[in-house]
């Protein structure tokens, strides 16, 4: 499985061998990153696509050009679905991805970077899109060593890398705060306090355990804060389970309903930096943690 980034910035700025673009059926060029493509990489791009798609191209399916004045070595496009006008087979979302990494194999390339295709003017909810993107290229049997998928909206950012530590978390060492994550709790359910679990891990990845607790809770608190732009004790004397209490952050919402994409701070005070704090403990010893 290739190591998949987020990447928040401009796709034709990506020095990697490929960059995707997402195109439309004719292959002349367009909008969004169609359009970015073709004016950063220059005529000779819109050359090629006319002399190796004079037919234009399959939803679905993709193919390769030069990449002009790119900083990469060739663009691959691909056309997807427009969920607009019903297009809403999951599988053509799905073979773009595939279609995508099977090209770069047939080229060489070890590095590629994707927009998120189809979720522009072509409609396709964008939680869907990240996740589509994400498990297609998990599940893909590629020589790439890297991708990225790059996103010029922080927002979309964000999701992106929520999702992705969700389902492919980064490894993490012995004796890191990350290690610390390693078993969730089960209380979550489809709330947002899943995703930040997942974030803190990765955030926490390579970090060495500091010598005290009250270093360590200061850090998770701090991170915590920094997140979801509250400070954790402010919520505190409401429970967990009061809705008041509860702070929707867009990027920890995979598109459940419910309370999907809530993070609940009184949990985090009264029940989630304890359980850290006492696996702490566990490691340390049990003079680790301060006397109750």
């Amino acid at each position: 499985m290739p190591v998949i980034n987020a990447v928040l910035g401009d796709i034709t700025t990506q020095d990697v061998d490929a960059i995707v673009n997402a195109a439309n059926k004719a292959m002349r060029g367009g909008g969004g990153v169609d359009g970015a493509v073709h004016r950063s990489g220059g005529p000779a791009i819109l050359r090629d696509c006319i002399a190796r798609f004079p037919n234009g191209l399959a939803t679905g399916d993709a193919g390769w050009t030069t990449a002009g004045d790119l900083p990469a070595r060739w663009v691959i496009h691909t056309v997807g679905p427009n969920y607009s006008t019903g297009q809403r087979d999951r599988s053509l979302l799905e073979g773009c991805y595939r279609r995508a990494l099977e090209v770069a194999d047939e080229l060489g390339a070890r590095s590629i970077a994707f927009p998120l295709i189809s979720t522009g003017s072509y409609g396709w909810p964008r939680a869907d899109a990240i996740a589509a993107a994400i498990e297609t290229i998990a599940a893909a049997r590629t020589r790439v060593d890297e991708v990225r998928l790059v996103a010029f909206d922080e927002a979309v950012h964000k999701q992106i890398r929520s999702v992705l530590w969700a389902q492919c978390p980064p490894p993490v060492g012995s004796g890191t705060v990350g290690c610390l994550f390693e078993r969730e709790p089960i209380q979550f359910g489809l709330r947002g306090d899943s995703y930040l679990w997942r974030e803190l891990r990765a955030r926490f990845a390579n970090m060495p355990l500091p010598d005290d607790w009250l270093t360590l809770r200061t850090l998770i608190t701090h991170v915590i804060e920094q997140v979801v732009g509250e400070p954790l004790t402010n919520r505190e004397s409401t429970p967990w389970h009061d809705s008041t209490a509860a702070i929707y952050l867009p990027e920890f919402d995979p598109g459940h309903g419910m309370s999907a994409g809530t993070v609940h701070l009184p949990w985090w005070a009264h029940t989630g930096v304890p359980i850290l704090l006492d696996r702490y403990a566990a490691l340390r010893g049990s003079d680790a943690l301060p006397d109750q």
